[in-house]
């Protein structure tokens, strides 16, 4: 196990703490899962609800993907199948799901397509759908056996709800009950305009959930209802001005997502009596995080994140809040290049406070870094600090993989033109390279060959693109592979490429990465999802990237298209002059386990009511000072 795996072991002893005793696990999907803050203004709530916690007795492990369901979270290799490796005995695991189990209208995917193969239709390929009373409770009762099994103990949340207003109400659809319209066979035939009654709840997943709890002696927290509550509470206007991403009515902004941690902590400490004694829900100024691992990054690479500081009950009602970060770090209240400075000024009013603050850094020495911004208002002082591994290029041979797309693909794997020690390759899956238009903007000029791609089936045929999908389908991706050598690891710093579409401004996508042939460790490091990519035109991506790939071992690049609103056949994407570079470096040869060794041993005392922690013959408290 070599440096990839060191630099994390690294950022985590930075900060000299304690091991918490408990772990909280949350699994879902994009509504909760963490994002990299430079690739997207969306929030995931899990991120945010570790600051409710005493940080010395619990911490959440936030396991939140995009695009994933109660089947497809189970079945992903780097989903389901790598969680138990985090569990101990006494931990929590928060199941929370429903958003893409709606998929196929409420119908289980299996039942659908032996509804198609029976009539001779194309099989549907995302396979997401679950039915509330049959797939869904069966997935459901998956994850509490298993943790159980673990010595884990299960919590089903109730999915966030999502933004749809009627008035003065939320839709019966944004409530996760599909009643109103759903798919099912009835008489041998597909009917797509089925209904009940608002008194059966029979295509409810919250209720179907309800009763799984019920039925399993689980702890249920109907995150649902009080969701909604919320929404209603601000109205629709300031919901989707300060709530929700632009365009969005399912995934959060900053402010959003950090509302529903907060209610989440309390449901917890209201139902769930051994956590809560741990969870702190502060009326005064605080940060979230309590802190920023900047992990791996390069010197002289600007790196950015953002953390979120808010109030309740303040005094005075209307004021300001003094914003100072030292080092290598600078802040911005607005995110724009030219408003980074040392020094910012937050006001706020009705005596609460919620800032998002943007943090850039770029440092100039190599080795462990530690800066801090801190917060006064009067006599209250809140300190965040910012740690960073800071590794240098210098001595390593660049690399780089080209894929022009400037002909269609002779091959599948489609090699890619290499500089330095250094392989690739693309490939599709659900994907298919369908033809070269020439009538595209790229820069100005028209004239240019472009290779249009489509939704296609297994076998590469061309097929409609699914209605309303509203984030990724994990499986539908064209990838491009960079491979380190075997005796050397690839730092990769620059990942760029044109992208487009055509016939549609509806057209949607994520780029991830991950590692290995289980497409793991992985990170969204770009999105169009509130903005659509561009009809007929190309955006330059250009994304500066800190990755660290073991030698041997692969990462893959991977963009995941999906059309918004409606289907059809005559949607593409465009894709052209896509790069993958960096510098390859000698292999380290410290591993993990000769890391940890050196580090002592981190022991907790309590002292004139201060926690204090010990580490070798040194002593720190809590904000990582030395006594």
């Amino acid at each position: 196990m070599k440096k990839f795996f060191l630099t994390l072991m690294a950022a985590a002893l930075l900060l000299p703490s304690a091991e918490a005793i408990i772990k909280v696990h949350t699994i879902g999907d994009s509504t909760m899962e963490t994002y990299d803050e430079n690739a997207t203004d969306k929030r995931g709530w899990a991120t945010y609800l570790g600051a409710f916690f005493d940080a010395n007795y619990v911490t959440v492990n936030n396991r939140g993907k995009s695009g994933c369901s109660s089947r497809t979270f189970y079945t992903g290799a780097a989903q389901w199948g790598t969680v138990p490796q985090q569990f101990a005995a006494g931990d929590y695991l928060i199941i929370q799901f429903a958003h893409n189990d709606e998929k196929n209208n409420g119908m289980d995917v299996d039942t659908l397509n032996a509804y198609y193969t029976s009539i001779g239709h194309a099989l549907e390929t995302d396979l997401r759908g679950t039915h509330p009373q049959t797939t869904y409770k069966a997935y459901l009762r998956k994850y509490i056996n298993e943790a159980r099994a673990a010595q884990v103990n299960p919590i089903l949340m109730a999915p966030v709800a999502r933004k749809y207003f009627s008035g003065n109400t939320i839709r019966r659809s944004g409530l996760h009950d599909l009643g109103d319209k759903f798919w099912c066979i009835e008489n041998g035939v597909l009917n797509e305009t089925a209904s009940v009654p608002a008194s059966d709840h029979s295509m409810d997943y919250v209720q179907a959930m309800r009763e799984v709890a019920q039925e399993m002696n689980v702890p249920f927290l109907d995150m649902t209802t009080a969701s909604a509550e919320i929404y209603l509470q601000y109205g629709e206007a300031q919901c989707t001005d300060l709530l929700f991403c632009q365009g969005d009515n399912t995934h959060f902004a900053t402010m959003g997502a950090n509302l529903i941690a907060r209610r989440a902590a309390q449901m917890i400490k209201d139902s769930i009596p051994a956590l809560a004694p741990y969870v702190d829900i502060p009326t005064t100024i605080t940060a979230n995080p309590t802190a920023i691992e900047m992990g791996e990054t390069y010197s002289g690479m600007a790196v950015k994140r953002e953390v979120l500081f808010t109030g309740f009950g303040l005094e005075p009602s209307t004021g300001t809040v003094s914003l100072t970060a030292s080092g290598d770090v600078q802040i911005s209240l607005t995110g724009e290049d030219d408003s980074y400075a040392a020094g910012q000024q937050a006001q706020y009013e009705g005596s609460t406070l919620f800032q998002r603050v943007y943090i850039k850094a770029s440092y100039s020495s190599e080795g462990n870094q530690r800066d801090s911004i801190i917060a006064t208002n009067g006599d209250q002082r809140v300190a965040v600090y910012v740690t960073a591994s800071v590794i240098s290029l210098a001595g390593g041979s660049p690399v780089k993989a080209t894929w022009e797309l400037h002909a269609m693909p002779s091959a599948n794997p489609l090699a890619a033109e290499t500089e330095g020690p250094v392989s690739g390759e693309m490939t599709m899956s659900l994907m298919q390279a369908n033809s070269i238009v020439t009538d595209v903007d790229i820069n100005g000029n028209t004239g240019d060959n472009v290779i249009r791609f489509h939704n296609a089936n297994e076998s590469g045929v061309k097929t409609n693109w699914p209605t309303d999908e509203i984030d990724e389908n994990a499986s539908r991706y064209i990838d491009f592979a960079v491979t380190a050598p075997s005796t050397m690891e690839l730092r990769i710093t620059r990942i760029a490429m044109l992208l487009g579409a055509y016939s549609t401004s509806a057209m949607k996508i994520h780029i991830n990465t991950g590692i290995g042939v289980n497409f793991t460790d992985v990170h969204t490091i770009y999105e169009a999802s509130q903005t659509a990519l561009p009809n007929k035109a190309m955006n330059e991506i250009y994304l500066t990237v800190t990755l660290t790939i073991p030698a041997g071992e692969t990462l893959h690049v991977r963009l995941l298209p999906w059309h918004e609103h409606t289907s059809g056949s005559g949607k593409y994407i465009l894709v052209r002059d896509v790069v993958i570079e960096g510098m390859a470096m000698p292999e380290s040869e410290t591993n993990v386990d000769e890391a940890a060794a050196e580090q002592p041993v981190a022991q907790k005392e309590l002292r004139n009511g201060e926690i204090l922690i010990h580490r070798g013959a040194q002593i720190f408290d809590l904000y990582g000072r030395r006594r």
